[in-house]
């Protein structure tokens, strides 16, 4: 009986480190961003400014309402290890607080309204971002790579890339 809680034991031990290691991402890392999908509404390519619709869970679509278009909020996503989901939150955001949860990113609500489960959001980009979806039409699906606990500037996002890639000809 006491081998099995030893060996249990020791099994607890050396995988611990481990899986604490995988929850916590190294700063400057590919591990420091998460990625989500939206559709495309528009993009501003003069500012570098995108307009995107991103999926909402239904409980809190309500809380779009509490908000006019053009006010900065902090949208939170649902999410596990570097993907996520749908928006699970809206809150206003001043600016002058530290982002803390990693899935979450202050833009500008583009839309005071969430419907189908939808919610329409602004935010800047690499200019990058704009070439890499310049084939992209409005209505269609971009993935976009943010970095966690951004502050919402252009630098929080990675990069925007078209959801379906386009078939190579190799």
């Amino acid at each position: 009986m006491f081998r099995p809680t030893i060996a249990v034991f020791a099994a607890m031990l050396f995988t611990g480190p481990s899986v604490t290691t995988a929850q916590s991402p190294t700063p400057g890392t590919t591990d420091d961003t998460f990625i989500w999908h939206g559709e495309l509404v528009s993009v501003d390519a003069a500012t570098g400014t995108f307009t995107i619709k991103a999926n909402m869970l239904a409980e809190s679509a309500g809380e779009v309402a509490r908000f006019k278009p053009g006010d900065r909020v902090l949208v939170t996503w649902s999410g596990v290890d570097r993907y996520a989901g749908a928006v699970r939150q809206i809150t206003k955001y001043d600016g002058n607080g530290k982002v803390t949860d990693p899935f979450a990113f202050p833009v500008e609500l583009a839309s005071s309204e969430a419907p189908n489960g939808y919610v329409t959001i602004k935010f800047r980009a690499p200019t990058a971002a704009v070439q890499a979806v310049a084939s992209v039409k409005p209505g269609e699906w971009v993935t976009v790579t943010t970095r966690r606990h951004s502050s919402g500037d252009a630098q929080g996002i990675v990069s925007i890339a078209p959801y379906v890639k386009p078939a190579s000809n190799t």
